[in-house]
């Protein structure tokens, strides 16, 4: 049976099990009522069934037709069928993967904003290490890990357990509904991703120099009991380092209102971490666990224990995406916005460091551009010279 109904631009309804929902046209519309209409004289199956496998084409969405006129920021090569990012008129070199034209077709299918898609990809394209490694001739590759880890999906079992214990659903069933996203994207584009830490208990005496307890713990005068585990009220006054290397490898800037002025191996919420320059990061895809700063999703902070943090990463500072994308991208910068471990003094909105990261593309945009402009003044002049002999 073919349904079909028209509701305010839409054409929505049935056919056969399936439902569909299309945007309205007149054309449309009169094909889909006169096959609706045959499917409803047919004497067999078989004329049934070939009137279904026509009517389905018709519910199929082919969002390359309208795409440019929703986003003013996405040019289709008509030729090839790539997508590119354009801006003030100027069309990007490198095209989008078919992973991220795929997700916003789906976006575009369930109504959902897609603009932090084109700004991630927008960040992205800023990536030093990308313009490099396509003069190398793989910055392809680089592109679709990259956004093949930032598609990657993970099963929280946690979530799955309570669906399958406390709601009665299937085993497939809570395997879907506990399906997400590892890495998240914000409204400005950013990667919200995870880092696995571990507490720094101790301090050093400033008198004596030896080593002592951070905080001090309380006890019950009578039983002995502990009451208090003297940890600060909030969490931007507690101490980190990194889980695995611990105070060993590159020392990174920990900058902000609590951070330090030099480089060490510390991690604070509230504050940007950063290495000195991309010399730090190992760009290589094909090795793993070597210098860089390290990010990870949802399923490789399963594989550590420590303290975790959510952190915000502009895609322009990722230097590598291992072959193994179910490990960490390597990055030169980070900002941890909140814990797990405790609660925030304050608020850290992605809007505020996205900010600072454009700041930061608006200077390097800026040099380029002055270098550029010295070179061709020096091949000028080269030129002229040449020229008067």
């Amino acid at each position: 049976m073919i349904t079909i109904n028209v509701i305010d631009n839409k054409i929505c309804g049935s056919y056969g099990d399936t439902p569909f929902t299309v945007d309205y046209s007149k054309e449309l519309y009169d094909s889909m009522n006169a096959l609706a209409t045959a499917s409803a004289t047919v004497d067999s199956v078989e004329e049934y069934n070939e009137i279904l496998a026509a009517f389905a084409p018709l519910c199929v969405v082919d969002y390359t037709k309208t795409i440019e006129t929703q986003c003013e920021y996405i040019h289709i090569n008509k030729a090839t069928g790539e997508f590119f990012l354009k801006h003030n008129g100027v069309v990007s070199s490198i095209p989008m993967p078919q992973a991220l034209v795929d997700r916003i077709f789906e976006s575009l299918d369930k109504e959902i904003d897609f603009m932090p898609l084109v700004k991630m990809w927008t960040r992205w394209l800023r990536n030093p290490i990308l313009w490099r490694k396509m003069k190398q001739g793989h910055g392809q590759d680089f592109c679709n890990r990259f956004f093949n880890f930032v598609n990657m999906q993970y099963v929280h079992p946690k979530h799955k357990e309570d669906l399958m214990e406390n709601h009665g659903l299937t085993e497939e069933a809570a395997s879907k509904r506990a399906t997400m996203y590892q890495m998240k994207i914000t409204h400005e584009g950013l990667l919200n991703g995870y880092k696995v830490s571990k507490e720094v208990l101790h301090k050093f005496d400033p008198e004596t120099g030896e080593q002592v307890d951070r905080y001090k713990r309380t006890f019950n005068v009578d039983t002995g009991e502990i009451e208090g585990d003297g940890l600060p009220e909030h969490v931007e006054d507690r101490l980190f380092e990194p889980a695995v290397m611990g105070n060993s490898g590159d020392a990174f800037f920990c900058e902000g209102p609590n951070g330090y002025g030099s480089p060490q191996h510390f991690i604070k919420v509230g504050c940007t971490h950063r290495l000195a320059d991309w010399s730090q990061v190992n760009v290589n895809d094909t090795v793993s666990c070597v210098k860089g700063l390290h990010v990870g999703g949802l399923k490789y902070i399963a594989f550590y224990s420590g303290e975790i943090h959510n952190i915000f990463v502009d895609p322009m500072h990722i230097g590598a995406v291992p072959c193994d994308v179910d490990g960490a991208i390597r990055c030169k910068q980070y900002f941890v916005h909140s814990s797990l471990a405790g609660v925030n003094g304050s608020i850290y909105h992605s809007s505020s460091y996205a900010a600072m990261t454009d700041a930061e593309w608006d200077e390097m945009r800026a040099k380029a551009v002055q270098e550029r402009a010295e070179k061709k003044a020096q091949s000028d002049k080269e030129v002229a010279e040449l020229n008067a002999l």
